[in-house]
């Protein structure tokens, strides 16, 4: 009797190990995954960066287990009628090999990803975090063509906005929209908050989302790492799921069923 409880409790406090490092016993969540990616490369994988072979594995496998890649224009023209298995594919900052790599990858598969530009930095590079990777300029992202990849708001200079005061938020949005105008660069009213910071303090909070609505913006995108319950309940804190070069593909496989590894 002895030995059958102590089977019971160590097989008790192996499942909790399991549960809380891979979270392996939560079952697929139904509803919206996004994914957000930033850099692809031929071969290097690092925290932001995934490789052209694992992001053809991560296609592939959208594609042969039955997920529909759709656009966040179709979705907000229609949320309410969605394919059985949607996900949606962002891709942060607008890094040259998006136009290099993703965007012959999508072609290849017939999806559609987004883009979110962080505006002031077109054609720069990303010096927010004192990079040196190239930005693609109006004449590139003019190129691709929206049938793969339509363009949203990654603010203007890509500073933190949770950290920052409503009224320079405020205007760091309408410089963003207003130049992009001035390019006559289409662009969705979908905003993608720089390192997923927004104001989260209630009054910061509500004056934040008020800002939003009166500048057209339908959608707000945090971070989360959760799958989005249908319909949306907050459309100023859409989650997205990280995914990172670092990841093996059984983490992006959790992932995007469950929107992560680890239960915390």
């Amino acid at each position: 009797m002895a030995i059958i409880l102590w089977l019971f409790i160590i097989l008790f406090f192996l499942a909790i190990i399991l549960q809380w490092q891979y979270n392996l016993f939560t079952p697929t969540r139904r509803g919206l995954p996004i994914l957000m990616y930033h850099k692809v490369d031929t071969s290097k994988k690092d925290f932001l960066t995934v490789s052209l072979t694992q992001l053809t594995a991560h296609f592939n496998y959208l594609k042969i287990n039955g997920y529909q890649p759709i656009s966040f224009q179709s979705f907000l023209q229609n949320p309410a009628s969605l394919p059985p298995k949607p996900v949606i594919i962002t891709f942060d900052d607008g890094f040259v090999n998006n136009f290099e790599l993703l965007y012959p990858l999508l072609q290849q598969f017939d999806f559609k990803a987004t883009i979110f530009l962080p505006v002031s930095f077109i054609g720069k590079t990303n010096a927010w975090d004192a990079g040196t990777d190239a930005l693609m300029d109006y004449e590139t992202l003019q190129k691709m063509d929206s049938r793969w990849v339509e363009f949203g708001l990654h603010s203007f200079a890509h500073q933190n906005y949770k950290s920052m005061k409503t009224n320079d938020i405020e205007e760091d949005i309408k410089k963003s929209i207003d130049l992009l105008q001035a390019h006559h660069l289409p662009f969705l009213p979908v905003l993608a908050y720089p390192f997923g910071g927004f104001p989260k303090e209630k009054i910061m909070s509500q004056v934040f989302e008020k800002i939003l609505k009166q500048n057209n913006i339908q959608l707000g995108l945090r971070i989360g790492n959760k799958i989005n319950a249908l319909p949306l309940q907050k459309p100023y804190q859409v989650k997205r799921i990280d995914i990172r070069g670092t990841d093996s593909f059984w983490e992006f496989k959790t992932k995007l069923r469950k929107g992560r590894v680890k239960m915390f």
